[in-house]
């Protein structure tokens, strides 16, 4: 088939499968998005109440549907409790 460049989301394992496939077929256009997980990291100085509205926008401001979505999220020790009760 006529394929002239190929987009793929997704894990890295498949990832590196197109690539290869992609390779031994003469496709020369790829783009690949692997595996990310745009973490959030919240450190003991961060302001909580802004840092939970950061988290809660990061993840749900494109309903979960953007490659950039915050859907991994990592608080300091020393604000855990707080950041959670908020």
């Amino acid at each position: 088939p006529d394929v002239n460049k190929v987009a793929f989301t997704g894990s890295t394992a498949v990832g590196k499968r197109i690539q290869s496939l992609s390779s031994q077929h003469g496709l020369k256009r790829v783009s690949l998005e692997l595996g990310g997980k745009s973490p959030l990291i919240v450190l003991d100085d961060a302001d909580v109440d802004q840092a939970v509205e950061v988290a809660h926008i990061g993840l749900f401001l494109n309903q979960g549907q953007c490659c950039c979505a915050g859907s991994r999220l990592y608080v300091q020790e020393g604000i855990y409790d707080k950041f959670v009760a908020a």
